[in-house]
């Protein structure tokens, strides 16, 4: 083992101590003093590492031990790294029953920390109060379960408490395809820990410049912060000893209560980014069935394992893998970005609330203004969509091995389902002219039988669009001629299946046009059943079984008669009046193309009092007997004129 650089200097300040202190009374060494010694000379005894100091000192009056120049170095790991300090002050050490210590104060002038050629950090005014440190002598090192290892020690580390500690400056740099970049963390500070939680920490102010072929970017934080990071409950997930009967409980642990980036910029040659902050709320793990610990001991131990063996391997934990971390809250404030072609990007909040295996929430956005050189600009107060819910990892996995060897598997098992969408306040603009909006917008889907919703609610209000964007020039005209140059209009319905009864009801569907129409409708439908909405191959075939029972269409004049009259009037030169009574008294002639005198005798003096009177022409029909929708389809195709009559149509009309 070469430690030749290390040994001369380490000889020379022995010689140099030994010198000075030839003509002076031995004296003992205080407890403190031994332990790191003994420390030491255990870690230099080691074949992995070297490790010495030049001066070991006690001052009684301070009851502060001082150690100066304290080097690790690993001799075995592929990446060198190195660790030293200038100067350590402990004070107050006093040794636990069970093999632990305390201090009432640590301080360290500076320290560096080197890995090889792919960077370096260094440490100043590092100060610690008041530090508890539970016993490692049971903790055994494994390099088969490096994993494991790791594991345990930090459940240990967990045991820890301290009052604060303080680093007051971190500087780092790093190396990567011969491209250095230099980092500046401000200071560190950690505010209260025990019971494994620590309860703050905060970091910053933080810049960074790397290299890159378009020239430099930059980053900087102002602060980051997190509170309530819980040891012990990410101990209880990675330690496959704390699985009771080897077996994952399931239950969800916040291991971070909130942790949160403050004013968070990049700059970049022509752009930047510019963010208020950047929130995660909630962080949560938990145990999955099986521990994954065996994988990556087995990963760490053995750099040899062929593709197919880590393959092997993670097949049986990938399900666990993909479900035991969860957030409550990913959020992103102010967002504003800045490039050549860009006019302006603002976004007020996105947010993913509720994520994880299980399902999502909600994934949104508000507050969103973007323009585009040349192209326009979108705004919405709100858009978000949510309520998915996720079939289990364990479905999803054993659905993937089937198809990976071929074997059959049910599709509609692993479709996800989708709770609702929302959109509020949206409108498009181009060259300064309003193209769409819409107030509200909303669907939500419920009540799921496999992929099936079978609850569906939408809902749209204020819509309102720009028609000179239609492309056909006819319909362009006839809207013209009406007097609209926009739609402006409210829709909304209601489908739902009920299971007691087979029925699919249309309730409440409205579409209400401005200074135009509303029409309202209702249906209702038997014979879906549960089996045909289950089995894919059933519900393609369930129109055949699907009866009418019922239906109702009401439509409400807002003035589109007398649009209707007044344009043809204006082409024909006559007085609206005038060519509404010709209309109104033409139509039992106009109907007699029905074929059906019957109805006809209904329809004629409904019309003629909806075109006379502004009002209300309601159709209903509701047959003694429910009619299959097949022999609806049917008839319209071949003799619409008994559609009526099939349906028992009755109209009426209401001033």
């Amino acid at each position: 083992m070469s430690r030749s650089s290390l040994r001369v200097r380490l000889f020379a300040a022995g010689v140099s101590a030994a010198a000075m202190t030839a003509s002076l009374p031995a004296l003992a060494e205080t407890p403190i003093e031994t332990t790191i010694r003994n420390w030491v000379s255990a870690l230099d005894a080691s074949p992995n590492w070297v490790a010495g100091f030049s001066e070991l000192s006690y001052d009684e009056s301070q009851r502060t031990v001082t150690l100066r120049n304290l080097t690790i170095r690993s001799e075995t790991l592929a990446t060198k790294m190195e660790v030293s300090f200038g100067t350590i002050g402990i004070t107050n050490y006093a040794e636990a029953a069970d093999g632990g210590f305390r201090a009432t104060g640590i301080t360290v002038d500076s320290s560096k920390m080197t890995f090889g050629d792919l960077g370096s950090a260094t440490l100043a005014d590092i100060r610690v109060e008041n530090l508890a440190v539970p016993s490692f002598v049971n903790f055994v090192f494994d390099q088969n379960r490096i994993f494991t290892s790791l594991a345990k020690g930090w459940g240990i580390v967990a045991k820890a408490s301290v009052d604060s500690i303080r680093i007051g400056r971190i500087d780092a740099t790093e190396t990567t395809e011969g491209q250095t970049s230099a980092a500046s963390f401000g200071s560190y500070e950690l505010k209260g820990m025990a019971n494994g939680v620590i309860d703050q920490v905060t970091l910053g102010p933080v810049s960074q410049e790397m290299p890159s072929p378009d020239g430099l970017l930059k980053f900087t934080i102002d602060k980051i912060e997190a509170r309530k990071y819980d040891l012990d409950a990410v101990s209880a997930v990675l330690d496959p000893d704390r699985y009771v009967g080897g077996v994952g409980d399931g239950k969800w642990r916040t291991v971070l209560g909130l942790e949160v980036y403050r004013n968070f910029s990049i700059e970049m040659p022509g752009a930047s980014i510019r963010m208020g902050s950047f929130e995660m709320e909630n962080l949560r793990m938990r145990q999955p069935k099986t521990s994954f610990a065996d994988l990556f001991d087995t990963i760490l131990s053995k750099p040899e394992l062929t593709d197919e063996d880590t393959e092997r391997l993670l097949s049986g934990n990938i399900a666990g893998l993909f479900s035991f971390v969860g957030v409550g809250a990913v959020r992103l404030n102010d967002l504003d970005i800045t490039a050549p072609e860009i006019e302006r990007f603002h976004l007020g909040d996105f947010h993913i609330n509720d994520f994880s295996s299980d399902g999502i929430g909600e994934i949104g956005i508000s507050d969103l203004d973007v323009a585009v050189q040349d192209k326009g600009s979108v705004g919405a107060e709100r858009l978000a969509i949510g309520g998915f819910k996720f079939p289990s990892t364990e479905v999803i996995m054993s659905s993937a091995l089937a198809a990976t060897v071929g074997m059959d598997f049910d599709p509609m098992a692993i479709i996800p389902t989708m709770g609702f969408a929302e959109a509020v306040g949206v409108d498009v603009t181009q060259a300064g002219k309003k193209l769409g909006a819409v107030d509200r917008a909303r669907i939500d889907l419920g009540d799921y039988v496999g992929p099936v919703p079978t609850t569906i609610t939408s809902e749209m209000r204020g819509l309102d669009l720009d028609l000179s964007q239609i492309d056909d020039r006819r319909a362009r005209d006839i809207i013209k001629g009406l007097g609209y140059d926009r739609l402006v209009a409210d829709y909304g319905f209601r489908l739902a299946w009920r299971e007691a009864d087979d029925s699919l009801i249309l309730d409440g569907f409205k579409l209400a046009i401005k200074d135009l129409a509303t029409m309202n409708v209702d249906a209702t439908l038997t014979g879906l059943t549960r089996q045909a909405i289950e089995d894919p191959k059933q519900l393609e075939g369930a129109l055949a079984s699907l009866l009418f029972t019922r239906g109702k269409l009401a439509i409400e004049d807002k003035s589109i008669v007398d649009r209707a009259i007044g344009m043809q009037a204006t082409k024909m030169k006559v007085e609206p009046d005038k060519f509404r009574q010709q209309i109104a008294g033409a139509l039992p002639l106009f109907l007699m193309v029905l074929k059906n005198p019957g109805f006809q005798a209904k329809l004629a003096p409904a019309l003629q009092a909806f075109i006379k009177t502004p009002g209300t022409m309601t159709i209903a029909a509701e047959p003694t007997t429910p009619v299959p929708v097949t022999t609806l389809m049917e008839t319209a195709e071949s003799a619409p004129q008994k559609l009526p009559d099939l349906l028992q149509v009755e109209i009426k009309t209401t001033p």
